[in-house]
């Protein structure tokens, strides 16, 4: 029997949970995170997902700095991150994509679109991973350890003025 690939959903708006969870739930194990803090907090205690599906607009963490955090670890940097938003404007969506989004779908959205979409992008890693490990060298092994080089800065941006040094 095969697992299910484990996702994790950040977003705020129950309705669009509940709707992505009815129409995921039977490919994926799913996770989800009402705030950008949340999710966050489940990343940094070394929670693997194989994606993260996002809300750009999430207050106090939103969906471009959960995107950062999740690009600066060896451990979660490959890990492919779409956003759903009702952000409207290009400019946004191509910094988004400039910062390491690997998709961006429009609020209102098809729910079998997202199912679609995040079985490409799993596709598509799976093949990254095969090819990273055909070339896996020994030294490349020792390299390949969790970190989170700048953890001040992510407690910072986690906690913002309440961060104690």
């Amino acid at each position: 029997m095969k697992t299910k690939r484990h996702i994790l959903i950040a977003d705020e708006n129950q309705y669009v949970v509940d709707i992505l969870v009815q129409t995921l739930s039977k490919d994926f194990k799913i996770t989800v995170a009402n705030t950008g803090q949340e999710a966050a907090r489940l990343l940094i205690q070394g929670n693997r997902f194989d994606t993260v599906l996002t809300e750009l607009e999430l207050p106090f963490f939103n969906g471009l700095e959960l995107t950062k955090l999740i690009r600066m670890s060896h451990l979660t940097s490959q890990t492919p991150v779409i956003i759903l938003s009702n952000v409207s404007d290009s400019t946004t969506r191509i910094e988004c994509l400039e910062q390491g989004v690997d998709a961006f779908l429009s609020k209102p959205f098809n729910p079998l679109e997202v199912k679609a979409k995040l079985h490409a992008l799993l596709r598509r890693a799976d093949l990254s991973n095969q090819e990273t490990q055909d070339n896996h060298s020994p030294q490349l092994k020792s390299e390949n350890k969790t970190s989170w080089p700048h953890r001040s800065r992510i407690v910072s941006m986690l906690l913002g003025d309440l961060a104690v040094s």
